[in-house]
């Protein structure tokens, strides 16, 4: 079992931990939000022994990481997911969700997120269990989810609206496009980005594929920093778009569990 610091807030304290293969991001919070993160991006896409390296490194290297939280969070930021209507989930057949998404290894971790809102839909996706098994020996008790299920969560409990929502919850590399049609999730999928056509392409093309029209269809940004270019070509192709309100308060509903 791995070593922590006790001090007197550590019982009211709280971790989450986002993992991807573009790098890492760790976040300590309270019930009054996040205290503090740390961000470290890799060079090149890192296989799991080296995202789980550098895990080990983050800890050993940062003081404000190495204390008894109350709780632990993971959330495995990666495109080895899909969205599964519940009636049709088996859990039998788990793995032919994904199959044709990736190649599963013997040591990948099936995972399922599922009770997500009331939107009928499970999250079918890989848990690395180098980092599961880490994380467990860290801390003994800890949750794992998907981050596009978090999303899901959380537009679930907005008031369904008339026109049709496209969510683009934009990162550095790629971002996740989520549509929600008549208050029913409709598509939902994470797509790499070099340049801000490929946000329009992909956009444009899921939309069109899902008989959205661009003059009715609500298009909501969420990224950290607003950027104005982005803007302008999409509002070029949509007539209603806008950044959300308060990207912060955003990012604290997705990972402060």
């Amino acid at each position: 079992m791995h070593s922590t610091k006790n001090s007197p807030d550590d019982s009211i304290k709280k971790l989450s931990v986002l993992i991807h293969q573009d790098g890492l991001s760790f976040y300590t919070y309270d019930a009054t939000g996040i205290l503090n993160s740390l961000h470290r991006e890799f060079k090149q896409r890192a296989n799991p022994i080296e995202i789980l390296q550098s895990i080990e490194d983050c800890f050993k290297e940062e003081d404000f990481l190495n204390y008894a939280f109350a709780k632990a969070t993971l959330f495995y930021h990666h495109n080895i997911f899909t969205s599964v209507p519940a009636l049709l989930y088996k859990q039998d057949h788990a793995v032919d969700y994904l199959k044709y998404n990736a190649r599963i290894l013997e040591t990948d971790v099936l995972s399922v997120d599922k009770d997500l809102g009331n939107l009928d839909i499970h999250t079918v996706y890989i848990a690395y269990a180098n980092i599961n098994n880490y994380f467990f020996d860290r801390y003994g008790s800890y949750e794992y989810f998907h981050y596009s299920s978090r999303i899901l969560e959380l537009r679930n409990k907005e008031v369904p609206a008339l026109q049709p929502q496209v969510y683009l919850d934009i990162k550095k590399s790629h971002f996740y496009l989520t549509i929600f049609k008549n208050g029913k999730l409709v598509a939902q999928n994470l797509f790499p980005h070099d340049a801000i056509e490929d946000i329009l392409y992909y956009t444009m093309f899921t939309t069109h594929h899902n008989d959205l029209d661009p003059e009715t269809m609500k298009m909501i940004l969420c990224t950290e920093q607003q950027e104005e270019k982005l803007f302008d070509l999409l509002y070029t192709y949509v007539r209603y778009v806008s950044y959300i309100e308060d990207y912060p308060n955003y990012l604290e509903q997705i990972l402060c569990v």
